[in-house]
């Protein structure tokens, strides 16, 4: 009971003391100068008042969210003081300079007023209004094309670098997603990995993010590149900043998903010469070279020879086309096998393996010669590369002409030799057989050699049978099961299109009778709807239905979910349907 005496007296000496302190509010940010998009944070301080409610915090251009509340309360020297603390996020929405203004607080019956405070927000791009450098921006991004001109087909080598502030966390969201394009009349190769590494800008240093890929433009023309999008998940600090490379872990921060903008580009795309353009030409663009292999270089008229067309170096290999084979004469020259190895991560320079398989149809001394033709954009000329002749040694008789027919083919080839038969017959020593005059009806043996394929014959004619009755019923017995599962979907399934559609399906496994030659089993719905026998009131339900039935399932209209009134109505038709079937 002492203790709890002495409790109170504490308390009540505590809040005397406390009441009899001064109340004092202040408002401060964390940040004097921020840039769009990036959160500061705001604290509204109470000192020596009891305030549970935060106060209101309201200002033009931007946007202002209450974080949470935290208290401090200490006893010095027998004299206590407490402090209340409101945490608000601040994002500005666009650039300028910004006014907040003093922020009422009431407190024992008395409004106080902190002071106004002015926020600076620098433009998205990094500049300043006036246009000077902001070195505080927190992530970026642009494109760096290396050339303002190319040919149609020539692969351009890009980077999409996206800037980060140290201090910022960051991942690409979701995950696995790659920058998208904006703009027509290019395509660009498949993505690898990205790579980080740490840049200088605006006179700090940024964790970059850098995807390469190779573009192609695809027509002449003017080829602008308006820009590339990223989407990361962001988790920037909203305190005080830290100091460069430093990150601190106790340190809050603001998790958002931003879509990354880079710059704009534009790159003249020019047309090959077609003055002077090679027959072998098929698109190429770069700088190649060619080299070709033979295994093995003897063999006879028949057998398969294969060739190897290896070209290798700089370029685009996707559009690369088989090269011409000359000089083929006395050759059967059959479709390559293709393959290509890059020697680089986007694929720009590389080897394309052309794999042939070649067959002598006669004697032939030489390989078939090869012919490459491709662009060369540094030079600006086109070039045109031949393998170097190379001897075989193919013997053999001729082979006969691919293109016979299968009897000419028949002929040509030697007949093979019968042996002829004796003249006279070997005389048998062996000892005959006792002969037997019971005639052959009369014969047990007889009558067993014939039971057998008798009753095989008979097997097989059931059989048969059996086959065509089952195929001659299969139709309808599939349908049957089909209405069934149908039936099921129609009683049970919860999903409109589902339902609307299992309903079509059973009005055309139910065709409405109607004279004439049956062309089949069944037959289209609205075939059965012109049938006079069909009453006007129901004719005119299915026709709903079918309308209903595609506007949910192509036109997507109406609700997915199937209300019990509509099963019912469904139902009805199909049962009324079935009734005239």
């Amino acid at each position: 009971m002492s203790k709890l005496l002495v409790i109170i007296f504490f308390f009540w000496s505590w809040a005397g003391v406390l009441a009899m302190a001064e109340t004092a509010v202040s408002a401060s940010l964390s940040e004097t100068s921020t840039d769009v998009d990036h959160p500061v944070q705001l604290d509204v301080k109470i000192e020596d008042a009891r305030v549970t409610r935060p106060p209101n915090v309201v200002a033009d251009g931007l946007s202002i969210d209450f974080a949470g509340t935290s208290s401090q309360t200490q006893i010095l020297n027998f004299k206590a003081s407490s402090v209340t603390t409101f945490t608000y996020i601040v994002t500005p929405t666009k650039a300028g300079l910004f006014q907040i203004p003093p922020i009422e607080v009431v407190a024992g019956g008395k409004v106080y007023k902190t002071a106004s405070l002015t926020l600076q927000v620098l433009q998205e791009n990094g500049g300043n209004a006036d246009g000077s450098t902001n070195p505080a921006k927190p992530f970026f991004a642009e494109l760096v094309v290396p050339k303002e001109s190319a040919y149609v087909g020539e692969v351009i080598p890009i980077e999409l670098r996206f800037y980060f502030s140290q201090g910022i966390e960051y991942q690409p969201y979701p995950q696995g997603q790659f920058p998208l394009f904006d703009g027509d009349g290019f395509v660009t190769k498949k993505y690898p990995e990205p790579i980080e590494k740490r840049l200088m800008a605006n006179g700090r240093t940024y964790n970059v993010v850098v995807y390469r890929t190779g573009l192609c433009g695809v027509k002449p023309g003017k080829l602008d590149l308006n820009s590339a999008t990223q989407t990361f998940l962001v988790a920037a600090p909203f305190g005080p900043r830290s100091a460069p490379g430093l990150i601190d872990p106790t340190q809050p921060y603001q998790q958002q998903v931003a879509e990354i903008k880079t710059n704009g580009a534009s790159i003249l795309i020019k047309s090959t010469p077609t003055a002077v353009r090679p027959a072998s030409f098929s698109g190429a663009v770069g700088e190649f070279t060619l080299a070709t292999s033979v295994n093995p270089l003897q063999a006879q008229t028949g057998d398969p020879i294969k060739m190897e067309v290896e070209i290798s170096g700089l370029g685009n290999f996707d559009r690369m086309e088989q090269p011409v084979l000359s000089s083929t004469d006395g050759w059967r020259v059959y479709q390559p096998s293709e393959q290509v190895k890059a020697l680089d991560e986007i694929g720009l320079s590389g080897t394309k393996r052309y794999s042939y398989i070649l067959v002598a149809a006669k004697p032939v001394k030489m390989l078939p010669d090869v012919e490459f033709s491709y662009f060369n954009p540094a030079t600006e000329k086109f070039v045109t590369l031949r393998s170097t002749p190379t001897n075989i040694q193919i013997d053999g008789p001729p082979l006969p002409d691919i293109v016979a027919t299968p009897g000419t083919q028949a002929t040509s080839a030697a007949p093979k030799s019968k042996p002829s038969a004796p003249d006279v017959l070997d005389i048998r020593v062996d000892t005959p057989m006792p002969a037997s005059f019971v005639p052959l009806i009369r014969q047990r043996s007889f009558w067993m050699e014939q039971t057998i394929p008798a009753i095989v014959l008979l097997m097989l004619g059931s059989v048969a049978g059996i086959r065509k009755v089952v195929n001659a019923h299969e139709p309808q017995w599939a349908a049957n099961r089909e209405k069934r599962l149908l039936w099921k979907k129609i009683v049970g399934s919860k999903s409109r299109p589902e339902v609307l559609q299992a309903a079509v399906r059973l009005l055309e496994l139910n065709p409405v009778k109607h004279t004439g030659q049956q062309k089949g089993l069944f037959r289209p719905v609205e075939e059965s709807m012109n049938d006079e026998s069909l009453p006007e009131d129901l004719r005119n339900e299915v026709r709903d239905l079918l309308a209903v039935r595609e506007a949910t399932i192509y036109g997507h209209v109406g609700s997915e979910s199937l209300s019990e009134d509509e099963r019912t109505k469904i139902k009805t038709i199909l049962t009324r349907w079935k009734a005239t079937a």
